[in-house]
């Protein structure tokens, strides 16, 4: 069990450095997009609270009841 945890964790991380690869890039066009900066920094931050709620509930051994975040798809017009 705790084995699935460590992986749904990595998966996590790996989904948040993905966002913050795209917050860098949008951050470095010319003209960067703030609705979709704004959506991007929002998700991220849901990232890093949901992995730190697992990592917090998993020192005290406690069992964990995990949020799921959906990524929302941002159409800019």
């Amino acid at each position: 069990k705790e084995m699935k945890m460590e992986k749904f964790l990595t998966a996590l991380r790996n989904r948040k450095a993905h966002v913050q690869t795209q917050i860098d890039v949008e951050q470095n066009r010319p003209a960067p997009e703030s609705l979709r900066l704004r959506a991007l920094k929002k998700l991220r931050l849901r990232f890093r609270e949901q992995i730190e709620y697992i990592e917090r509930h998993n020192r005290q051994n406690m069992p964990v009841l995990i949020p799921v975040i959906r990524k929302r798809r941002v159409i800019l017009s």
